[in-house]
């Protein structure tokens, strides 16, 4: 460990069941001799879950892919409350593992299972809002799969085959019932790969159609899906019905490498009437 100060290193210890080797230095927190960037080593402890907090910030390292990418973005460490793991809230965003979900009945969260949960008006699935799943109808099948009495979902949308194909050029937005179409994938916007650097701040069609007709924006999340694709999730309202609008950049793997240019674009809409 060369960039260890050996005459300030000491080990810590901790009562969790981590099989780490914590240690640190007046400079550094080591984890099984890696340097842990960007956290105080001085008030660097333990609240419980695989959850760990310094002076400013909380980290979870109890799944990662890289130990140096377990922050828990945008919570105060100070208003963690521990759930059943790996489920945590902050005030009211609520935490599973390092990802978190903002949502406004957190009170009413109940963990279901280690990826999914519900409160009294969501199913959710790690940090995804499952947006229309019908609560008192609602199966797990897998970590990633459900379904309802309406739908199949998977990673916490609904399943691609559960999509009616129609056409943007065709589509009436103006008519009465527009708020119980079926989901739908517009299939005739895009006409060529794009890039998601470049794509992921541009325009979404079916989003401005909306706007138009008197539709305000509530959310924007982006995600991964399915490997290296993309959603762009949009969220919108009007008197009488809410949306779900997203944009789905379909990662192709025939593309060389070398080019950013590898998505094949769509968008879809799913609409729900507002409950009187």
């Amino acid at each position: 460990m060369k960039q260890a100060d050996a005459k300030t290193f000491q080990e810590l210890n901790f009562d969790c069941d981590c099989d780490f080797e914590f240690g640190k230095d007046k400079n550094h927190l080591f984890i099984n001799g890696q340097i842990i960037k960007n956290i105080d080593p001085k008030t660097f402890q333990f609240i419980g879950n695989y959850i760990f907090r310094d002076k400013d910030s909380a980290y979870f390292f109890g799944f990662y892919d890289n130990l140096n990418n377990c922050l828990i973005k945008g919570i105060n460490p100070n208003k963690i409350n521990l759930l059943k793991y790996p489920w945590a809230k902050a005030g009211n965003i609520l935490i599973h593992g390092k990802d978190t979900l903002s949502i406004d009945d957190i009170n009413k969260f109940i963990p279901l299972d280690a990826d999914w949960g519900k409160t009294k008006k969501y199913i959710i699935n790690k940090n995804q809002i499952v947006f229309g799943a019908n609560i008192e109808t609602f199966k797990i099948i897998s970590s990633f799969e459900g379904k309802d009495k309406n739908y199949n979902y998977e990673f916490g949308f609904i399943n691609e085959d559960e999509f009616k194909k129609t056409s943007y050029k065709t589509f009436d937005f103006d008519k009465k019932d527009f708020c119980d179409y079926e989901p739908l994938v517009l299939v005739d916007i895009y006409d060529k790969f794009e890039s998601y650097v470049e794509d992921k701040n541009e325009r979404i069609e079916i989003v401005e159609k909306l706007k138009l007709k008197g539709f305000t924006i509530n959310n924007i999340k982006h995600s991964n899906w399915l490997g290296e694709s993309k959603i762009i999730r949009v969220s919108l309202t009007n008197k009488n019905c809410n949306c779900n609008v997203e944009k789905v950049l379909r990662y192709d793997y025939s593309k060389p490498r070398e080019t950013d240019k590898m998505f094949k674009v769509t968008e879809r809409i799913n609409c729900k009437q507002k409950e009187k």
